[in-house]
Order: C-alpha cells, then sequence, then structure tokens
C-alpha cells in the first residue's frame, strides 16, 4: 500500500486557494437569501455554508435544503456550526448584525445598509443574468426559441426518442414571398408578418411541440412522438393554410405561402445533422 504524499507546490496551490475561498453565512432568507444561494451557488469561489431564518418556512430556506446547504433557525448554533465565515445579514434585525460581530469580528459581517444595498445589487444581477439568458435562448422579435435553443431540444427529442422507443419529426418552414412583402412595405412590415406567421404556427402545435426562428424568414418544427406520417402531414398542411390566410400589415393586404421540408426520426438519421 502506498501512501500519497503532497507536493510542496501542490501545498501552496491549496493554501492560496483555501485562503481565496469564501465561506459565506446568510441571515435571513427571504428574497434576498434566495438571490445570493441562486447568483452563488456554483460559484468556484466562494461557498455558502448555512442559512438562518427564525422562520423555517421562510422562501431561501427550501431552496437552501434542495441544494445541500445547512438551514438554521438558530443564530447561535449558525455561527457556531459555520464560522470561520463572513455573515451577511439581509434582515432587519441589528441585533442579528451586533451578535455576529460579537463572535466573527465587525471586519467579517455585513449588515445594515450595506447588507440592503448588497441585497439590491444582487437581485439587479439575478434579473440581468435571467435577462440575458433569455436573449441568448429566444429570438427577440418573435419571442420564439432561437437556433441555439432548438439544437438543445433537438438534442433531447433524439434522447427521448431513443429512450422509449418513439418517433418524431422536424418540419423546415421557408417562407415564399416575403422579400417581396420585405422589400415593397419595409422591415417594419417584415418584421409584424414574422411576429404573425410565428403566432399562427404556435397556435397550431401542442405544448411539447417546439417551434423556432433559425433566422430570416425560416422556422423549424420539431412534433414529438409522432404515430405515423399521415398525422405529420396533418400538421403540415394546417400550417401551409394557416400561413396562405392573408395578412393586414400596416393597413395593406400581404399573402405568403410556405415551403416545408419534412424529416422522422430516426427514418432520415439519428443524428441532429
Amino acid at each position: 500500500m502506498f501512501e500519497f504524499q503532497e507536493s510542496k507546490s501542490h501545498q501552496i496551490l491549496k493554501t492560496q486557494f483555501e485562503q481565496n475561498y469564501q465561506r459565506i453565512l446568510v441571515i435571513g432568507a427571504g428574497r434576498g437569501g434566495t438571490a445570493m444561494i441562486e447568483l452563488f451557488y456554483e460559484d468556484q469561489l466562494v461557498s455558502i455554508v448555512g442559512i438562518v431564518d427564525i422562520n423555517p418556512s421562510a422562501p431561501a430556506m427550501a431552496l437552501a435544503a434542495k441544494r445541500g446547504i445547512p438551514c438554521y433557525t438558530n443564530l447561535v448554533e449558525a455561527i457556531e456550526n459555520c464560522r470561520p465565515c463572513i455573515a451577511f445579514n439581509l434582515s432587519d434585525d441589528e441585533n442579528a448584525t451586533a451578535y455576529a460581530e460579537s463572535r466573527l469580528g465587525s471586519a467579517n459581517v455585513v449588515g445594515g445598509f450595506q447588507a440592503r444595498f448588497l441585497w439590491k445589487v444582487i437581485t439587479q444581477l439575478k434579473q440581468t443574468n435571467e435577462q440575458l439568458l433569455h436573449l441568448a435562448h429566444f429570438d427577440s422579435l418573435t419571442k420564439l426559441p432561437n437556433r441555439i435553443m432548438f439544437y438543445d431540444r433537438l438534442n433531447q427529442a433524439i434522447s427521448r426518442a431513443i429512450r422509449k422507443k418513439e418517433m418524431f419529426s422536424i418540419l423546415y418552414l421557408d417562407l415564399d414571398g416575403f422579400k417581396r412583402i420585405n422589400d415593397s412595405f419595409g422591415h417594419d412590415a417584415g418584421d409584424k408578418l414574422l411576429e404573425e406567421v410565428s403566432k399562427r404556427i404556435v397556435s397550431i402545435l401542442r405544448d411539447s411541440d417546439t417551434v423556432a426562428r433559425m433566422g430570416g424568414d425560416e422556422f423549424t418544427v420539431i412534433l414529438c412522438n409522432v404515430l405515423s406520417s399521415e398525422g405529420i402531414k396533418f400538421v403540415a398542411n394546417k400550417i401551409i393554410d394557416a400561413i396562405a390566410d392573408p395578412y393586414l400589415i400596416n393597413g395593406q393586404i400581404c399573402l405568403i405561402s410556405v415551403s416545408i421540408g419534412i424529416s422522422i426520426f430516426p427514418n432520415s438519421g439519428n443524428s441532429p445533422d
């Protein structure tokens, strides 16, 4: 049996990492506590080692338990179990701040105005992150999933179809006559037309299906758990008929059509490409 011995350089790196790795105790499990957990849960340099609130049903308590973060209803117990740490008092209880400072030192406690300011900053960061995540996966004009989200849904559909031994179909839609509308009536009319087209497609599909905008006037549809090619053709024809109905855009009657390519998994292939 061999015993592993850490090298001196490895020990130095480990010590430096531990010195820079911050342990956080959150006091107050309201919205601020929830925001801190969601923002820092996967941070490589921050570890939320505990959350404490006198109300065991406070919003962040359930989230903390789900993420494996220890929950406390007693501040004394929380500090003793979590120290050394920095405590963020997100509650309005100044007595909690005073007690935490007596046990951890004033330099290791953030409370009062500072904590409330921090809560606002964290909440805004969380909202910004959510908005950026949404923008990264959804088309800003039609609000449909974009190309990135489409491929994610496609890979999920393949995995599900293999696991459940199901078929699914992809429809690739290309609008015919869109460029003419765009050139004749302007990009504003073209944008409104794309928005209306997306609504018509969505209205035909089931909640389990996906419609995405790939870019320009091209859309894709994933029809999950299809039973026959006839059912796929039925849906495709409904989309063709819906898109062919006249549009009233900026006071102008517009007419377009759509061409649809169809593939079926696994008959047409077993990879996203």
